[in-house]
C-alpha cells in the first residue's frame, strides 16, 4: 500500500502542548475517524534529538498525498491554530514539496530477484 512518511519540527519549548494535544486526540474516535474519511491510516511518532523534537508522520493508503491535501483543506481552525502555534505550519500558504522516498529495500531487493 503506498506510504508518505513526512516530519515537522516542534518548536522548541512547545512538547508539552504537542504532548496535550496527542493526548486529547487519542482519546477521541472524532480524530481518527477523521482520517478514516479521506482515506488514509496515520501514524503520528515524536523524534527527540538534540537538535529539537520533530513530529513523524506517516500516511498509508490508495493515494496518501491526495489524503494529505483533503486533511490540510478540512482542518478545523482550532487544529490549524495549534498546527501554527506548535510546528510553524500555515495551513493557508502554499504547501511545501511532499518528501522523495529515495530507498525502499523491499523495492531494491525485488528488483535484483
Amino acid at each position: 500500500m503506498p506510504l508518505l512518511a513526512m516530519c515537522m519540527p516542534i518548536l522548541p519549548g512547545k512538547i508539552e502542548k504537542w504532548q496535550a494535544m496527542m493526548d486529547h486526540v487519542k482519546s477521541t474516535m472524532e480524530f481518527s475517524e477523521s482520517r478514516e474519511a479521506v482515506g488514509v491510516h496515520e501514524r503520528t511518532f515524536v523524534q527527540r534529538s538534540p537538535a529539537g523534537d520533530l513530529l513523524i508522520i506517516t500516511l498509508e493508503g490508495d493515494d496518501p498525498a491526495a489524503s494529505w491535501t483533503k486533511i490540510m483543506a478540512t482542518m478545523p481552525p482550532d487544529f490549524a491554530e495549534f498546527a501554527a502555534d506548535v510546528h510553524g505550519m500555515d495551513v493557508n500558504a502554499p504547501p511545501p514539496p511532499l518528501p522523495e522516498l529515495i530507498f525502499d529495500s523491499r523495492a531494491y531487493r525485488e528488483e535484483r530477484t
